[in-house]
């Protein structure tokens, strides 16, 4: 609605891009920002975020547990109760991330 939201990043859980759209995902909001996925992944290199999916970041200090997905996916269960699901391309760095 045209209105600016200062979010600190320890908030934001996940960013999304649907339908050409960028979101910041929050326990309790869902924020649309002007910025490209990559554009935000370069604002946050050297946080705790990491790339799942082209279409998705997480924010690796609100993943609880790691499972073993289909097709040599992962899944990850974020500490507001969402799962979230690693692309096969990005599993490897995660694994990494995580010393497996």
């Amino acid at each position: 609605d045209g209105v600016t939201f200062v979010v600190p990043i320890e908030e934001v859980l996940y960013a999304e891009t649907v339908d050409g759209s960028t979101f910041l995902y929050t326990c309790d909001a869902v924020l649309e920002t002007p910025l490209r996925l990559y554009e935000v992944e370069d604002k946050l290199a050297g946080t705790e975020f990491v790339r799942a999916s082209k279409q998705m970041l997480v924010n690796f200090d609100h993943v609880k547990a790691i499972r073993p997905f289909d097709n040599a996916r992962m899944q990850l269960l974020l500490d507001n109760g969402e799962a979230v699901i690693v692309s096969r391309q990005y599993a490897p760095a995660l694994k990494r991330k995580i010393n497996l």
